[in-house]
């Protein structure tokens, strides 16, 4: 049975990464309005659900173990300029990532997401769009599962006692953002300095997660901090603390179980350092709600959520994050 599902899982990662070359193929032969001098996207520290997944998460609702494909959309406004009086940019963010969660026993997960960036702001005047990687993540993931306390009359009549699981579960996880996605020194001094492929350095991810579930309701709830390392050019992003929790209700069907969710999000940010000094205005912090649903067939899992913010306040006021939306298709491999 293992080497069933992992063939369907190669198997559906080949039929992924032909269809994501063929879009990336797409974009590269349509990017005529490209200037090397531009600007860049991912791991873009102004927004860390675009830099790490962030609050959008490493995983699905139900903690399945799968291999699949995810789309992020995601639209800022910011201003062409340091005056109040400045002109705007309208910024629209379009992530692809290739993401999965492997079992490597019963206790121990491997997740991994590599995406690939499609960016776009348009002032008052011109436009600038750029595509290209990002930086990807990896994570080993320890699950802790807790049971219900054994009845000691009933241990004593019987031998085999089985232990019941409370529903709760506790997950540890320790990775990395690998500086897979190209960083330009040059694009730093705009007012939105994160609107970058990539960091450029090599930074460290701790997780924590806490999930309960019953038969009809459940929350999962997320921590994830990024420790950020100075790159080549002196640079260094600052740290980042995502968090999110979101509220589920399980509706079982005969060939698929429907979770629709509400749940809160976001993420703080450190200031910026370069040459080891600190960029004023470079820190900030988003608070999101959220909703959507995942739906969890036998071999597949879908899921949707769209995200507004409730209040934030990214580098000084002088960007505004707008509405996101992330929609996802995913083998599933707890058959």
């Amino acid at each position: 049975m293992q080497n069933i599902k992992i063939k369907k899982s190669i198997l559906f990662l080949g039929f992924v990464l032909l269809t994501f070359q063929s879009f990336a193929n797409h974009n590269f032969k349509n990017c005529s309005n490209h200037e090397p001098d531009s600007f860049e996207f991912f791991f873009c520290d102004l927004c860390g659900c675009s830099t790490s997944s962030g609050s959008f998460g490493l995983g699905t609702l139900n903690n399945a173990s799968f291999v699949g494909v995810r789309y992020i959309y995601q639209t800022f406004e910011s201003k062409d300029g340091i005056f109040s009086n400045s002109p705007t940019s309208e910024e629209n963010f379009h992530t692809y990532q290739l993401w999965g969660r492997l079992p490597i026993n019963e206790n121990l997960y491997v997740s991994a997401i590599l995406p690939y960036q499609d960016l776009k702001r348009t002032y008052t005047d011109r436009e600038e769009n750029i595509n290209g990687f990002g930086d990807a993540t990896i994570m080993s993931w320890y699950k802790f599962k807790f049971y219900k306390k054994v009845d000691e009359e009933k241990a004593k009549l019987y031998t085999n006692v089985q232990r019941e699981p409370s529903g709760h579960s506790l997950e540890i996880g320790l990775g990395a953002k690998l500086p897979t996605g190209k960083f330009e020194q040059v694009l730093t001094d705009r007012v939105n300095p994160g609107f970058q492929l990539g960091t450029g350095s090599l930074d460290g991810i701790l997780g924590l997660a806490h999930s309960y579930g019953s038969d009809k309701f459940g929350v999962n709830t997320s921590l994830t901090y990024y420790f950020k390392n100075e790159n080549k050019n002196e640079y260094k992003f600052g740290n980042q603390f995502s968090y999110a929790s979101n509220f589920f209700y399980a509706i079982s069907k005969e060939k698929y179980m429907l979770l629709p969710f509400v749940g809160l999000s976001g993420n703080i940010y450190d200031k910026i350092e370069q040459y080891q000094e600190e960029i004023p205005k470079t820190d900030g912090n988003v608070f999101n709600g959220t909703f959507g649903a995942e739906i969890t067939t036998k071999d597949f899992i879908i899921g949707a959520n769209y995200t507004l913010p409730i209040s934030h306040n990214l580098f000084g006021g002088n960007v505004t994050p707008k509405q996101s939306l992330s929609i996802y298709l995913n083998f599933n491999l707890n058959n």
